[in-house]
C-alpha cells in the first residue's frame, strides 16, 4: 500500500508534466508528399478560379458543359416546331388554342381562363384562322380564310370547339384573333 502513495504524489505529476509530448503526426512530413495543388492551399498563395478554368478545367465539367448547350438547342427546336397549344393573354383573359385532327375534321378548341384577381372581361372576339401552305395553291391565289365569332361570358372559364373547313392534311395554321382594344396572331400546328 506504500507503493501506491508513493506512485501518485503530486511531485511525480509535475514530473511528467515537463517533458516533451511524442507527435506521431507530422505536418511537415505530410505536406511534402502532397500534391502541388494541396501545398498551394496550403501556403495560401492560391487566387480565384476564373470562369473558363471552372468550365473548362477538367473534362467531365467539359462534358456537362456540352451537355446542357446540346439540351438546350434540342428543347429550343422541339418547342419552337412543336406548337400544339399556345397560351395568349387577350383583354386580361388567359386563352389556350389549340387544333386537333378528329377523324376526317379538324377542330379549333379555345379555352379561357378569367384572372385571378379582378373581373373578367366580357368582349366579342374575332377569329380568323388560314392554312400556312396549301397544296393545291395557284400562283397568285391567296389562301383561305375561315372567320369566326364568339364571345367571352362574365364566367371564369369557357371552353370553345369550332369547326374549321380545312384538309385535313394542312398541319399548320395562322390563327388571329380581335378584340376592341387589341389584336394577337398565333402560329399552330394541328395534333392528332
Amino acid at each position: 500500500m506504500n507503493e501506491d502513495k508513493k506512485k501518485y504524489t503530486p511531485v511525480s505529476l509535475d514530473e511528467n508534466i515537463e517533458q516533451e509530448p511524442v507527435f506521431y503526426y507530422s505536418r511537415e512530413h505530410r505536406l511534402e508528399r502532397a500534391s502541388p495543388r494541396v501545398r498551394e492551399l496550403n501556403s495560401g498563395e492560391f487566387g480565384k478560379m476564373s470562369a473558363t478554368k471552372r468550365i473548362f478545367g477538367s473534362r467531365g465539367n467539359v462534358m456537362t458543359f456540352i451537355m446542357i448547350i446540346i439540351t438546350f438547342f434540342m428543347l429550343s427546336f422541339v418547342s419552337k416546331y412543336s406548337q400544339a397549344t399556345t397560351n395568349v393573354k387577350l383583354g386580361g383573359n388567359t386563352v389556350s388554342l389549340a387544333i386537333q385532327k378528329d377523324e376526317e375534321t379538324l377542330v379549333l378548341e379555345i379555352t379561357r381562363q378569367s384572372p385571378k384577381t379582378g373581373a373578367a372581361n366580357a368582349e366579342e372576339v374575332e377569329i380568323a384562322v388560314s392554312p400556312t401552305n396549301v397544296k393545291s395553291k395557284a400562283k397568285g391565289e391567296t389562301p383561305p380564310v375561315f372567320y369566326h365569332r364568339i364571345y367571352f361570358s362574365q364566367a371564369g372559364y369557357e371552353n370553345y370547339q369550332i369547326s374549321l373547313p380545312f384538309d385535313i392534311n394542312e398541319n399548320e395554321f395562322i390563327l388571329l384573333l380581335k378584340t376592341a382594344e387589341e389584336q394577337k396572331s398565333v402560329k399552330l400546328r394541328a395534333k392528332s
